[in-house]
């Protein structure tokens, strides 16, 4: 086949999704800004802006996409977010459409404007098939926008097992028991709540130390509570690094844990219950799709410092109930995520909406 992807060319989920099918297909990939590496199989088009604003920009990228994709004649179009991206899908009919829901693009960005949900509602409406990366966002797509239930797939984003895996880990490891977290410095995330959760439990466990990992916006104000709350020594800060350093981060932590105030499935939490990691995460949007608290990992409310002091304790003194949560984690990762499974159903998927259409190529 012959397809064409629009989505961030940054994105490791979209250079992942890229690379799975250009070894197989030719792979068209539609960016604003480069994957600043090559993929065997994928010819890459940036789309610069024009005017260095996202929005003054966004017509003229528009005209140039639909030129482009009228050039590669594809026999399948798939924008990977729908604010933005899958704005561009063309709806010539001419070709199967689909679009994936990531999270923020239906649970943030459209309550916010009034012309970015009627974009998203067009797009929802016009496209052949829809995914979403949690059941909970299929629900509210649903819900929210009267899709038909037929029309949208729970597509969960998939998690290579053989690199996030729990070899060599030592779950009875205990001084000091290292607390991970790589979800960055963005409000979302509220590392607020992270950082006062993790001083309650060191507090009464000195010997437990946490390590923060990424970049944000908010990273020199999480720094700066670290600091007035004494932990600059416990606290760990380390810069964003490549996405192959990822698996060996999760195998020298103890806990990981997420404090987002929203998400739809978040792939660094499933990451790290590939690896055997105990996870602490809120509950909100699709992580109690994936985590049942106290059998595979621990939820709390969001915004709630003492509730993650109080998982955190409870995992630093209890080696059983961290190698029983990891282990059972694994398991659930190994059931519903394998990516190569996943992948395997898409690109069926794929087959099936092409060949419908006419448009496949011999």
């Amino acid at each position: 086949m012959n397809l064409c992807i629009i989505g961030d060319g940054r994105s490791i989920h979209t250079q992942r999704w890229a690379e799975y099918f250009g070894r197989n297909h030719q792979v068209h990939l539609i960016t604003y800004d480069s994957m600043e590496r090559a993929i065997p199989g994928v010819t890459e088009h940036v789309v610069p802006s024009l005017t260095g604003n996202l929005w003054l920009s966004f017509w003229p990228r528009h005209v140039w996409i639909r030129r482009l994709i009228q050039r590669i004649d594809p026999d399948l179009v798939h924008a990977h977010f729908i604010t933005k991206y899958g704005f561009h899908l063309p709806d010539d009919r001419k070709r199967p459409t689909l679009v994936t829901a990531w999270g923020d693009d239906i649970l943030i960005l459209p309550p916010q404007s009034r012309l970015i949900r009627h974009f998203t509602r067009r797009v929802l409406e016009r496209v052949d098939r829809i995914h979403a990366v949690s059941e909970h966002l299929r629900q509210r797509i649903i819900a929210d926008y009267g899709i038909a239930l037929d029309k949208i797939r729970h597509v969960p984003f998939g998690i290579d097992t053989t690199a996030f895996s729990p070899d060599h880990r030592d779950y009875g490891r205990r001084d000091p028991v290292v607390v991970f977290s790589n979800r960055g410095f963005f409000p979302v995330y509220d590392s607020a709540t992270l950082v006062e959760g993790f001083a309650r439990a060191h507090a009464t466990e000195p010997p437990t130390r946490m390590l923060l990992k990424g970049d944000g916006p908010e990273e020199q104000a999480t720094r700066a509570l670290v600091s007035s709350l004494g932990l600059d020594g416990p606290v760990i800060f380390e810069g964003r690094t490549g996405y192959e350093q990822v698996p060996d981060d999760l195998r020298r932590a103890d806990i990981f844990v997420s404090t987002a105030t929203s998400d739809g499935t978040p792939v660094s939490l499933l990451e790290a219950m590939s690896s055997g990691l105990p996870c602490i995460a809120t509950a909100v949007g699709g992580v109690p799709e994936w985590v049942q608290d106290g059998e595979n990992g621990l939820l709390i409310p969001p915004r709630d410092p003492g509730a993650l002091a109080d998982r955190i304790l409870r995992l630093c003194r209890d080696p059983a109930l961290r190698r029983g949560l990891g282990t059972r984690a694994r398991e659930t990762i190994l059931a519903r995520g394998d990516w190569q499974v996943l992948m395997q159903g898409v690109e069926k998927e794929y087959e099936e909406l092409a060949g419908r259409s006419g448009k496949r190529r011999a």
